[in-house]
């Protein structure tokens, strides 16, 4: 059996058994012959150093204009990987398992809500994939994916490839792989820590920010921390081209979907020219009637075989997303008690009322104070949808009152019953 899959897989070229999504990205990022980069409102080809002036509230179809202008003398096709300011991007930090990226950008992606809960459009992600310590945690950097997506068209409408977008403090090379980098521009300041090659700390802050002094002190303690790093300043353009290299390798890169698109494309048209010249060759040997049977029977058994190979993959990757929601899903969909709520809540209710004690527990409420009316608290409770299974828990009197109740969105039973059922 293993010879056979060992046969397949040396029969198959590589982009046939190959991941897709990472080699249109790794294809993407080799394609690049054009680097533009946006700095303090001028955008410049560092080819030629060459650079346009762009507006304050410069749009996607400004961009690609002016690119279009710097590459006027260029003929040839033109692959462009765009720098944008480090302050175009958020960053996060993230304890992730051993898993393939792919399944851990789709972990993330399904995280997104709760990691930029103010973030509502649909999000690109990059991080560094390789794993130094199980035990250390990993810098994700987000994008907008629709700002990429609209990015490509614009070009695309000038005639353009966009290949890559990153983040133009993410294109530098150092002999020192442990260093550092301060970007400084109009708008931000952006410190990044590199160790062994990879990228440890992302730091930022608006300068508008850095005018209140408690900010700016908070700020200039960070910058403290690495006072024994080698950290190099870059504030202009000049000493940002100093550093650059295209030969580094950076999995930060982000890629517009219709960059990807053409890239599969380019891949499947490539794999049906393949495809048809063996299906021609196997047609030539398959017209001698001696050995027509012979290959039918091989053929037969290798696509059996091959099969079987991509089922099982299909079958590894489903175990991989289960077994990811068995261990993540306790602490995912733990009841949200939603007190902050609440406390308004019952605030409104019992004004100018006073409560004289409160207790909380999975959900469940007891109240307890004094009132001239409180027949009348328990209705305004029973009508508030936040609020279930209103009821006085003890009778009244001289005007006490004791009111249990639950809080509408919280169902601790259930989620007991899901996770923790032999309990």
């Amino acid at each position: 059996m293993d010879i056979l899959k060992s046969q397949i897989r040396d029969f198959l070229p590589n982009f046939f058994t190959g991941k897709p999504i990472n080699n249109s990205h790794r294809e993407l990022s080799k394609s690049v012959n054009a680097n533009f980069v946006l700095f303090n409102k001028r955008l410049h080809l560092l080819e030629s150093g060459e650079f346009e002036q762009v507006s304050d509230d410069f749009c996607f179809d400004e961009l690609a204009s002016k690119s279009k202008k710097l590459l006027n003398h260029r003929h040839d096709q033109v692959s462009i990987q765009l720098l944008l300011p480090s302050g175009d991007f958020l960053s996060t930090r993230h304890a992730l398992p051993d898993l393939p990226k792919e399944s851990l950008v789709s972990a993330l992606r399904l995280q997104a809500e709760e990691t930029l809960p103010s973030f509502e459009k649909a999000v690109a992600i990059a991080f560094d994939s390789s794993k130094s310590d199980a035990e250390e945690e990993t810098i994700v950097l987000w994008h907008d994916q629709e700002k990429l997506d609209n990015l490509f068209v614009a070009f695309k409408q000038q005639g353009l490839f966009l290949a890559v977008i990153k983040p133009r403090i993410l294109a530098f090379e150092f002999e020192d792989l442990s260093c550092g980098v301060l970007e400084r521009d109009e708008v931000n300041e952006t410190l990044v820590i590199f160790g062994d090659g990879r990228l440890k700390v992302w730091r930022q802050v608006h300068k508008i920010d850095l005018d209140q002094e408690e900010l700016g002190e908070q700020w200039r303690a960070s910058l403290s921390e690495y006072k024994t790093t080698p950290v190099h300043g870059v504030d202009n353009f000049h000493k940002l081209k100093q550093f650059f290299t295209t030969d580094i390798e950076s999995e930060y890169g982000f890629f517009p979907s219709g960059a990807v698109d053409a890239r599969k494309k380019i891949d499947k048209g490539r794999k049906m020219i393949l495809a048809g010249a063996i299906s021609v060759a196997l047609l030539c040997v398959a017209a001698s009637p001696f050995l027509l049977q012979s290959i039918e029977f091989r053929r037969a058994g290798m696509l059996l075989e091959a099969t079987r190979l991509m089922s099982k993959e299909a079958r590894q990757d489903q175990l991989v997303v289960v077994n990811f929601e068995t261990q993540w899903g306790p602490l995912n969909d733990f009841p949200e008690q939603r007190l902050t709520q609440a406390m308004f809540t019952l605030q409104n209710v019992l004004s100018p009322e006073r409560l004289s004690a409160i207790e909380v527990s999975e959900g469940l409420i007891k109240l307890q104070g004094t009132s001239s009316d409180p027949q009348a608290i328990l209705q305004k409770l029973e009508e508030d949808p936040l609020f279930t299974e209103v009821l006085f828990s003890r009778a009244t009197s001289n005007s006490r009152y004791y009111i249990d109740l639950r809080l509408s969105p919280v169902n601790f039973e259930a989620y007991m019953v899901r996770y923790f059922s032999e309990d």
